[in-house]
């Protein structure tokens, strides 16, 4: 009875999901997630700021009046237009080349930031289905408790077991109760997170992925994995564009030293008898004396050099990140194949040989409830064996720096 009424209530959850597959998921992410859409942004500011960097310098137009006698007289009046514009030479163009760096700085940024965000988002979904299994688990070993339970109760009243007997049976029930419980309530946790990462809360608790946490164990040697992060790693080309910044800045410095050229270009109209205009031509070049500090011109070789040791830190840190996340892959691997089918299936038909003598007043509850207890420990620990194997995958992923797309990941539906 107990075991209909518990696929009659799965059924029921079933039907109240809504089942979401990590590749609807994910693409409801990348279409809904808030934090995303506002650092998408920072590409368009970047783009904006490269489009005003082109701007020349604006000219000035001076207007002036004038009076140099008596003004009941009107002798000596008059009207001066002046028009000066300051040339700079190469700044305009290292300017421009400065923002088209900081342009693909942001991107790189960007990819670095998907890089993560992508990961993150897929161990949530992992983190659900382990939490979907866990549950099923709980399910099933508070069914089985729950039956005995309520035999126990029949033989309990027909005098064949002692009253003992039956309180232990029904308090297991009830510890078996309060773990599912508990399972339950960090299933909806788990649904709700999925939720945020899609930008969307309403109803999210009744979120259910689909598929299990078994994939393939194929992995190509190191020294692969190795290669692919120095090329496809996003956090190296932000260090390059960093560096590439650092030497545009020092190029932009540079240009702004260079001797400044005033042109000014003017007339004066004099209201005199006779009236006459003057014209006016001239240019003016600031004396730099400001150069002799040498100051900003080492500030900017050695911002130079610690750019470029960035990219060889960037490099040792990405070969170390790589290395770790293979070894940890490896040893997931390992620790999923110390478990089997054959060792689950034995470990099943132990139980209900337990339960069978138990039945028949062969052991005592607590010979069976800790073989029970041991079968449902080992299968979460094959459970948390499986999550912690295809988490590791993803942590690989992460530190190759391949961008987790919808069809890569390996959960069988």
């Amino acid at each position: 009875m107990k075991k209909i009424l518990y696929i009659l209530t799965l059924l029921a959850t079933t039907a109240n999901a809504q089942n979401i597959s990590y590749g609807e998921y994910m693409q409801r992410v990348m279409e809904g997630n808030v934090a995303l859409t506002a650092k998408k942004l920072d590409i368009e500011i970047a783009e904006a700021q490269l489009k005003a960097s082109e701007v020349f310098n604006d000219p000035t137009l001076g207007v002036t009046y004038s009076n140099n006698e008596d003004w009941s007289k009107g002798l000596g009046q008059g009207i001066e237009v002046e028009l000066s514009r300051t040339f700079t030479f190469g700044v305009r163009k290292n300017r421009i080349q400065m923002a088209d760096n900081e342009r693909k700085l942001t991107v790189s940024l960007f990819e670095e930031y998907m890089r993560n965000f992508r990961a993150d988002a897929t161990l949530a979904y992992l983190e659900h289905l382990k939490a979907i299994m866990v549950l099923e688990e709980s399910r099933k070993t508070l069914a089985d408790l729950e039956e005995i339970a309520e035999n126990d109760s029949l033989r309990f009243r027909r005098g064949e077991i002692a009253e003992s007997n039956w309180l232990e049976s029904r308090m297991a029930m009830g510890i078996a109760r309060n773990e599912m419980l508990e399972a339950e309530a960090a299933l909806g946790n788990s649904a709700i997170k999925l939720g945020y990462y899609m930008g969307k809360l309403d109803g999210s608790e009744k979120l259910r992925g689909s598929g299990t946490l078994e994939m393939s164990e194929k992995t190509a040697p190191l020294g692969n994995y190795i290669d692919n992060a120095l090329e496809n790693r996003a956090d190296i080309v932000v260090a390059l564009s960093r560096a590439d910044m650092a030497g545009a800045i020092q190029r932009f410095n540079k240009a702004q030293r260079r001797p400044e050229l005033n042109a000014v270009l003017g007339a004066t109209y004099n209201m005199a008898n006779p009236d006459f205009t003057t014209i006016k031509a001239g240019i003016a070049v600031p004396l730099k004396f400001s150069n002799l500090n040498k100051g900003a011109r080492i500030a900017d070789e050695i911002l130079v050099k610690q750019a470029n040791l960035e990219v060889e830190e960037a490099r040792l840190l990405v070969e170390a990140d790589v290395m770790q996340a293979y070894n940890n892959l490896t040893y997931a691997v390992e620790q999923t194949n110390t478990f089997s089918e054959k060792m689950l299936g034995d470990m099943q038909t132990v139980v209900e040989s337990k339960r069978k003598a138990y039945e028949l007043g062969e052991i005592a509850f607590i010979d069976y409830l800790i073989v029970k207890r041991d079968e449902s420990e080992m299968r979460r620990q094959y459970i948390n064996a499986l999550h912690g194997k295809a988490a590791a995958w993803v942590e690989l992923q992460r530190a190759t720096g391949f961008c987790l797309e919808f069809e890569t990941m390996p959960i069988a539906e």
